[in-house]
């Protein structure tokens, strides 16, 4: 095992003899960091670059630390100034493409993953960053490719072989397979690895309609995922919807409705995980005269930073942020919501499923906005959150008891939010889409004040990235093998033949 304190003390005693020896100070920044005293990694990590401002290995770190104390923006100045400075670092790359994907620029994220492979053909990040990409660009045979290549290199490697694993169509070879039910079943591998491989293993049986290994593996997956994450705690959960509604009347609006700014351009669409949020916002994207941002972090964000910032909790943002200040924040997120969108589309959707905790806050920015509120089956919803491999911030996305009580909270939520929100908010049954495209296709756009379009029939065939999980469910035309999917599964997991 490394040294590391022993290290920063060597590289520590090395910049006192030699305080101009970049090395050093890089050095010394590597193990601090390896130490998690972040904040004095940073400053060694500066004190190098101030010395030799072209080093491209410490600009990388720089920009790692960055990220782990979520200055993005800065993060990738550094990484910009990484690759400008080594043309060959191809981790400069690929981590360039990560956050151009993560603010919605798929074809630019492409570009550079594509970039890094050509420096390192053996660089296993840019083949996992290019499968995710392709993915998300709907090249679902090339995506494949890449996932193969990566276990070339790496054959137990978990995201690669759950990835794989989920969209492979063929049959896996045995060997694959083997390895992948290894990692499920071994105690000693990391819970985060055997989650990620359990969950691409569960579909692929799924697709297979081998419907009672699905459940075993997917249960073990689960199970891995909840000692990672932990379990939902109810009653803090139960306390912040109280909360909202207790804050958030009639009157709060009434008394703020000069507050925000009164473009009347955004639309949010809100409701659970696996509602038909993805399958919505490609309908309206598919339109000329709209446009589709994805699933933006920026309203959830921009609310943490305006409770931070009056230490409050950020359910209180939309309480506590001055009237002045409204109009900067929705500023702020118009710069996001806009990225890409031609300067002529009449509305932009923001699709963020969770955004229902968030709608005090959008109605005191943007009061003419409206919103959508997506619901299905809560068994359909329930058993395709549990097949997928969710961020494990969200944990009531492994058990079914906790999925039933996450969507009563949300169903209470939005109930209140219809008899207060000044916003018009339009409720879209997933079924009801699934029975008759067209004239729910013709409610959205109503509700939304824009003329009948027949490519919204057509939504299958946009070719815009789509970042979600239902990115596979949203090329293909209305299909009805998702509705009551549920049932295929009753007999192996109770909880749905209850009606969880």
């Amino acid at each position: 095992m490394v040294d590391f304190a022993g290290l920063a003390l060597r590289f520590g005693k090395a910049v006192e003899r030699e305080p101009s020896n970049a090395d050093a100070w890089h050095n010394l920044g590597t193990a601090l960091k390896k130490l998690g005293r972040q904040a004095e990694a940073f400053i060694s990590f500066k004190r190098a670059l101030l010395i030799d401002p072209t080093r491209a290995g410490t600009y990388l770190n720089l920009g790692n630390l960055l990220i782990d104390a979520g200055q993005l923006d800065d993060a990738i100045e550094c990484f910009e100034r990484a690759a400008q400075h080594d043309g060959k670092l191809a981790s400069a790359r690929s981590r360039l493409a990560e956050h151009a994907s993560q603010r919605g620029r798929v074809h630019r994220a492409e570009s550079l993953f594509r970039q890094s492979l050509q420096l390192d053909g053996d660089h296993l990040h840019g083949w996992l960053g290019l499968g995710s990409t392709l993915e998300d660009l709907g090249d679902g045979e090339s995506a494949l490719a890449c996932y193969a290549q990566a276990l070339q290199r790496a054959p137990t490697q978990p995201l690669a072989l759950g990835h794989y694993l989920a969209l492979l169509r063929d049959e896996a070879a045995p060997d694959v397979l083997d390895r992948a039910a290894a990692l499920v079943n071994d105690e000693s591998v990391d819970d985060q690895a055997r989650a990620l491989v359990g969950y691409g293993l569960a579909k692929y049986y799924d697709r297979r309609r081998d419907y009672a290994r699905a459940v075993m593996i997917g249960t073990q997956a689960n199970a891995a995922r909840r000692r990672v994450a932990g379990a939902l705690d109810r009653a803090a959960l139960s306390a912040r919807v109280d909360a909202l509604i207790d804050t958030y009347d009639a009157a709060f609006f009434a008394a703020r409705r000069s507050h925000g700014v009164g473009t009347d351009q955004p639309v949010f669409i809100v409701g659970m995980p696996r509602s038909g949020t993805t399958l919505c916002e490609q309908i309206l994207a598919s339109h000329p005269q709209l446009h589709g941002a994805g699933e933006l972090s920026d309203l959830s964000d921009l609310a943490v930073t305006c409770a931070n910032a009056a230490g409050v909790q950020p359910w209180q943002a939309a309480l506590r942020v001055a009237e002045a200040d409204t109009r900067t924040v929705a500023a702020k997120y118009l710069r996001s919501l806009r990225l890409g969108a031609s300067f002529d589309r009449r509305r932009i959707s923001d699709k963020s499923p969770l955004n229902f905790f968030q709608l005090a806050f959008a109605a005191v920015l943007f009061p003419n906005a409206r919103v959508i509120h997506c619901v299905r089956d809560p068994r359909d919803i329930a058993l395709s959150i549990w097949f997928e491999n969710f961020n494990p911030d969200q944990r009531y996305a492994t058990d079914f008891d906790d999925l039933a009580f996450f969507n009563a909270q949300q169903l209470r939520l939005m109930a209140h939010w219809r008899r207060v929100l000044p916003l018009p908010i339009l409720t879209l049954q997933y079924e009801q889409v699934v029975e008759d495209l067209e004239s729910q296709a013709r409610r959205l756009l109503e509700f939304l004040d824009v003329p009948w379009n027949e490519r919204c029939l057509d939504f299958h065939r946009n070719e815009r990235a789509v970042q979600t999980p239902s990115r596979w469910q949203v090329r293909r035309p209305i299909y009805r093998e998702s509705v009551g999917r549920w049932r295929r599964y009753a007999p192996f997991i109770p909880q749905l033949a209850q009606g969880t």
